[in-house]
């Protein structure tokens, strides 16, 4: 049987973290006051997250911090180390990193903290995560796309830990890859700041699909891979990671009680075991699943992709994409309690079909689950009794709308006694020794990974009693009066030698400083002092040359290829491969050769197992794509480079890091310096203060023209809202246009090749050379990159004619 999986609770507050510890998880993971992926959580200050730590590693818990947010340069020189110090130096377990700057910074100046490579790095394959293990890298979290199939195969490839998201919200789109809230509202998710663009409300143009109507067309429903844990375990991960630092402690608590629970049976019972025990117990397994429902679902739960696609939660199967999508609310869907039998002007009737208790919320609800009235009950409901209640003017309930409750007072308030209010106390052996004329001498002894630690703490003087000497009975009851203390007696000695006057408030002054003893002791093993104070490092190249700017564009179509070889300006031409067959790639890379252009080939946003068998399949070919003399190749992502170095033999001079490989500080640039190579992308969502920085990076290109995608999902919006159009042809790709509630348009595509959907912001990036600024700064490349521009659009673009209304991006305004 495999190793058993760590339960990793989430811990939005210090709340949330004691919760999780009391409900039974082996790990916890929490920001601190800054460069966390949950900005908007109540993280904890200085003092209490090293509180935190401490508290975690008397109760034999492992606390990981997140520093998954992409930091500026400046946060890099200038706050990253003292940030970290304390927490480093007080014994945390682990730093979560999305940023490889910040991976390089922590193996300089923290050599001895384990690194988590955070899913926001988007990792798709245990191929080409090796090289990370140099950086401090102990584990990955994957991409929450990946199907069971591909876990194994990265299990197979990497003997790196795998932690894997098993309950919590989704989102719609790759981690890390999403730029909408960032482009709409200027707070990035890659900063901790996204606003949820995709819990709101949009529209589809011209369709009559089912979503024509406005819906939450980008919303998934929470993620329950309860019923999936047996076939985790079996693919080898090594960590099941609840996510909700944004949810209530209640919802922590219970959540982690569950999955401790039935990782715990399946490793007891075994694989046939446990599987009866579910069939024996399905009452019981039914009820946890109402509760996990009732703390917070949305439409109900999915089983997210582990079957390539998801259905229904409670049971194993494959579905449509779009069952995976809550496109009819945003929010807690609760559970379903009934349905309204009469409604007048102000007054409602319903059957409750479960049992209701005072202070539970109540929702109606019409036929598009739209809220038209909650209120709090007064009183206990029995199942199958009629309730009527008085609503609002003004809202609008009619016979057969649906009831739900979407709180449930009775199972908080049976969390908050069973878990928030529970005493967490460790076991110690105590023995109390006095003797007159000696100091009072109290010995406590524990055991913590299987290491007997002990101490040592002495009192005052013992006197002779003058009238009733303390009695060992007296004696035992002050020091079990332990409270809210960290250890309880489970056996406590006490040897008194004569008649002994010992007051209560001495003996428990003692038990006090005793306890206070062994917390430091037992929290000293964690400690660290091999922080590394290592003088800054002198910043890339001071002096700005002033250069030439070579132009570059990027091309999906043939008739894109055509109106870039007409103009004589472009020097490199980049060929993405989503919308063009094998053959039609070898004729565009003659095309490009004999205008005197330089052909560059660009790998997918999003290169997973089966692409990678694509790839591999073009490779084996004598004359296929992978025989041609490219004279360089653009990467998305960390498994292209694995693919490029190690299957192709291609040498690193030539590949170029695009925009979504975020090198956005100096030690960035370093790593990726340390990999041999040199030439990157500007990140998209970088200001023009920025964007003036990169000047001094050799190799750097920065986007000038071209629609920002906004997000990259493994959903298919084109599918979800209508008839798939996938033909089987490595050219298709459906497109829709749709709406948000303000009349903003956006453009998803799907790349039905490699099975992915880009949406698109309507309005193209352009950011004009405004008196020679490209030369001026220095910055050696300028790109412009087509997607979905026919080629007279194209021709216009290329000849500064651009009709249709641009923006700027970040350009003016830098990112939160």
């Amino acid at each position: 049987m495999k190793r058993k999986p760590e339960i990793l609770s989430p811990a939005g507050s210090v709340e949330g973290m004691k919760a999780a510890v009391l409900a039974g998880c082996d790990a916890v993971y929490i920001g601190g006051s800054c460069f966390g992926a949950r900005a908007y959580a109540d993280n904890p200050n200085q003092e209490e997250m090293v509180e935190a730590i401490d508290f975690c590693h008397l109760h034999q818990v492992k606390i990981y911090m997140t520093v998954n947010t992409l930091l500026k340069n400046q946060e890099v020189r200038e706050k990253l180390f003292a940030f970290l110090q304390p927490y480093y130096e007080a014994g945390l377990d682990a730093v979560i990193v999305q940023d490889v700057g910040v991976l390089r910074f922590i193996r300089k100046h923290f050599p001895s903290i384990a690194v988590h490579a955070s899913t926001q790095m988007t990792l798709t394959m245990g191929k080409g995560t090796e090289f990370l293990k140099q950086y401090s890298v102990t584990r990955i979290v994957p991409a929450r796309e990946l199907t069971l199939e591909e876990l194994r195969l990265m299990r197979k490839d990497t003997d790196l830990e795998m932690e894997v998201f098993v309950h919590g919200a989704l989102c719609y789109c790759y981690s890390g890859q999403c730029l909408f809230s960032s482009m709409f509202g200027g707070r990035s998710g890659n900063r901790g700041r996204c606003t949820q663009p995709c819990r709101m409300l949009y529209q589809i143009e011209g369709r009559k699909g089912k979503n024509s109507a406005g819906q939450y067309l980008l919303s998934p429903k929470e993620l329950c891979n309860l019923i999936y844990l047996p076939e985790l375990i079996e693919a080898g991960v090594d960590s099941f990671k609840i996510e909700g630092r944004m949810k209530r402690a209640e919802y922590t608590a219970f959540v982690t009680s569950v999955y401790r629970k039935y990782t715990d049976l399946y490793f007891a019972l075994g694989k046939e075991g446990y599987r009866q025990y579910l069939t024996e117990h399905s009452k019981e397994w039914r009820e946890d699943l109402r509760c996990l429902a009732e703390l917070y679902n949305r439409n109900g739960f999915t089983q997210g992709y582990l079957e390539g696609l998801s259905g229904d939660f409670t049971k194993r199967s494959g579905a449509k994409k779009g069952e995976m999508l809550a496109e009819k609310r945003p929010n807690h869907g609760g559970v379903y309690i009934g349905r309204v039998l009469s409604a007048g002007k102000r007054e409602v009737t319903y059957q409750a079909e479960k049992k209701l208790s005072a202070q539970d919320v109540v929702e109606f609800r019409n036929e598009r689950q739209q809220t038209s009235y909650e209120y709090t009950l007064g009183k206990d409901v029995l199942p199958g009794q009629r309730v009527t209640t008085l609503y609002q003017k003004g809202c609008r309930i009619k016979p057969g709308d649906s009831v739900y409750r979407t709180k449930d007072a009775e199972l908080l308030e049976k969390i908050r006694k069973q878990y928030l209010e529970k005493k967490m106390q460790s076991a110690v052996f105590g023995k109390l020794a006095a003797e007159e004329g000696k100091k009072l001498l109290l010995f406590l002894e524990t055991e913590k990974d299987g290491e007997k630690i002990s101490v040592k703490c002495f009192g005052d003087l013992c006197q002779k009693a003058e009238k009733q000497p303390a009695t060992e009975e007296a004696v035992k009851k002050s020091l079990n009066q332990t409270g809210n203390s960290s250890f309880y007696f489970k056996e406590l000695i006490v040897q008194l030698t004569g008649n002994l006057f010992l007051p209560v408030g001495v003996l428990k002054k003692l038990r006090r400083q005793a306890f206070a003893q062994l917390e430091r002791k037992l929290t000293e093993r964690f400690r660290r002092n091999d922080t590394i104070f290592a003088e800054k490092e002198a910043e890339e190249g001071k002096t700005r040359k002033r250069q030439a700017v070579s132009l570059s564009a990027s091309v999906m179509r043939q008739e894109q290829l055509s109106a870039v070889l007409e103009c004589s300006a472009i020097d490199v031409v980049y060929l993405q491969t989503e919308q063009l067959a094998a053959e039609e790639l070898k004729q565009a890379y003659h095309r490009i050769k004999a205008s005197g252009k330089s052909p560059w080939l660009a790998f997918p946003v999003i290169f997973r197992a089966p692409v990678w068998k694509l790839f591999e399949k073009e490779w084996e070919k004598e004359e296929g794509i992978f025989s041609l003399a490219w004279d360089g190749y653009l990467i998305k992502n960390m498994e292209s480079l694995h693919f490029l170095t190690e299957v192709l033999g291609v040498i690193r001079e030539k590949i170029r890091l695009d925009y979504n490989m975020y090198v956005m500080n100096q030690e960035a640039y370093y790593f990726w310096q340390e990999q041999g190579i040199g030439k990157l992308t500007v990140p998209l969502e970088a200001s023009e203060d920025e964007i003036e920085e990169f000047s001094f990076l050799h190799g750097t290109e920065c986007i000038v023209y071209g629609k920002i995608p906004l997000m990259v999902s493994a959903q298919c919006l084109y599918a979800n809202t209508g008839e798939c159009v996938y033909m089987d042809s490595d050219k298709q790709a459906s497109s829709v246009f749709f709406q948000n509630q303000k009349g903003t348009e956006f453009l998803s595509v799907n790349y039905c090749k490699y099975c992915y959907n880009v949406i698109y912001q309507k309005e193209p990036l352009f950011l004009e050379d405004r008196d020679g600024r490209w030369e001026r700064w220095g910055i050696p490349s300028i790109r412009y990159v087509f997607t979905t521009e026919g080629g007279k659009e194209t021709a216009e673009i290329l000849a500064g004619r651009i009709r249709e209304k641009t923006q700027t991006g970040h350009f003016e305004q830098g990112i939160m």
